[in-house]
């Protein structure tokens, strides 16, 4: 794993994938090598690769961050992919496992877009928008946004 890491630091991000390939021959069952080597797929734009690699590693049992990184690695390749249903459900595993994670809450809006659930993107970017801004200018604002993400269409 020491020389897979090396070769993505130096941005080897090929080099990396190889390497880490011929590792999971030698290490099948090691959770964390499937999720980095999901994620060096990803990064070449080989997301079909990338899913069964993620589903590999969540199944061998990855825990802690590793986890909520493939979970969204996971839903954002389905996406990319227009698989929007798988998409969905490894991001609505991945907020089960981990509420407070803004991530996944901002990847579920655009799968819902890709949806043409217009609706529900727009109110989640705005719940999300209220609950994390820190701009000046929207600050006093924040109830608002937050009001309004409950039902964009509310009239008072």
């Amino acid at each position: 794993m020491r020389q897979l890491m090396a070769l993505k630091a130096e941005g080897r991000i090929e080099e990396a994938r190889q390497h880490g390939l011929l590792q999971l021959g030698l290490k099948p069952q090691d959770a964390e090598l499937h999720y980095e080597v999901a994620g060096l797929h990803d990064q070449l734009g080989r997301e079909q690769d990338a899913i069964p690699l993620y589903c590999k590693a969540i199944a061998l049992g990855l825990g802690g961050d590793a986890l909520r990184g493939a979970l969204l690695g996971l839903g954002s390749s389905y996406r990319s992919l227009g698989q929007h249903e798988a998409a969905l459900t490894a991001l609505e595993q991945g907020l089960a496992r981990f509420p407070q994670a803004s991530e996944f809450k901002a990847f579920r809006a655009m799968v819902y877009y890709n949806q043409s659930r217009h609706k529900e993107a727009c109110e989640a970017l705005l719940g999300l928008l209220a609950q994390s801004t820190s701009d000046p200018a929207l600050t006093p604002y924040k109830g608002a946004m937050a009001l309004y993400a409950e039902d964009l269409d509310r009239r008072w």
